[in-house]
């Protein structure tokens, strides 16, 4: 993978919380961690590393607390104090959603910021989001180039379509699921607790911070193809996961039907019938390209 050269005249935030969910990561994890930890001293005044080792079936735990205690003992720490620069947690298996909720709830900084495992981001340009932290409560990335191929793209389609008919969630948001998120932590204070355990965890959080009014900027971000690993996004299990939890969603989110919205859609578009149509399919180009 080919780092980015960046701007090095930046301001750092006061203190950072950087977590990755792993799953079955061992031929990554270690790369990621030392990636991290090269660039993170140069975003922030203060910060720490967490993994949240998802019940890994591989060595993704061993080859983690290896790369911990290096860098712990480096520091001068021991994996075992109460703040170690590097922590890695192990639970049993549930799921990305479940990841995401336990690193969410291990984060002890003013600023969190989580990405995947997997090598397929440049953590590097996490220095791009800086600036926009000062006028911003989250600063999200998008995928300016998926590295999946078309079958990803498709449900990446699917599940925006899917979540403006069945929640209401703004198109606005380029892409959903793209694990590289900055957040502030009064942004966690409001939305947590999370009620999803599978992929739509992410949906959750932005569609609670959306309707909550927090303020958010969307930069793209650079993609790449898996060096080592399979992903499990696209595993039929996951997504039949998706639409439980989008119905549990709205029954707690208390959303309005979808007969109602969309006829809501309709009048107020009803100036120009053709609107709709048009944006939308000028929207599923750009998603597609």
């Amino acid at each position: 993978m080919q780092m980015q050269n960046i701007d090095k005249t930046i301001q750092k935030l006061p203190s950072l919380s950087v977590f990755f969910p792993a799953y079955n990561e061992e031929g990554n994890i270690e790369a990621v961690l030392n990636q991290a930890l090269s660039v993170l001293p140069q975003v922030a005044n203060k910060f720490e590393v967490i993994v949240v080792d998802d019940g890994s079936t591989d060595a993704t735990l061993h080859f983690a607390r290896k790369t911990a205690e290096r860098y712990n003992a480096k520091n001068g720490e021991s994996s075992g104090d109460a703040d170690p620069l590097v922590r890695v947690i192990h639970q049993e298996n549930k799921g990305y959603g479940g990841a995401v909720k336990r690193g969410l709830a291990e984060a002890r900084f003013e600023w969190v910021f989580f990405s995947d495992a997997d090598r397929q981001f440049d953590l590097s340009e996490l220095k791009n989001f800086i600036q926009h932290t000062q006028t911003n409560d989250l600063v999200i990335g998008y995928r300016k180039n998926r590295a999946e191929g078309w079958k990803r793209r498709m449900l990446a389609v699917a599940l925006k379509i899917w979540n403006k008919i069945f929640l209401g969630f703004p198109l606005r948001i380029k892409d959903i699921d793209c694990a590289f998120k900055l957040i502030h932590r009064r942004v966690l204070d409001e939305v947590l607790p999370l009620l999803s355990d599978g992929a739509m965890v992410s949906t959750e959080l932005l569609f609670k911070a959306h309707r909550l009014g927090f303020a958010y900027r969307q930069i793209g971000v650079n993609h790449y193809e898996r060096v080592e690993g399979s992903s499990t996004g696209s595993n039929p299990l996951v997504i039949a996961q998706a639409v439980i939890d989008t119905f549990s969603l709205r029954k707690k989110l208390t959303i309005e039907p979808t007969v109602v919205r969309l006829t809501n859609a309709f009048v107020h578009d009803i100036h120009d019938p053709w609107l709709g149509l048009r944006v939308f399919a000028r929207w599923f180009r750009l998603q597609m390209s």
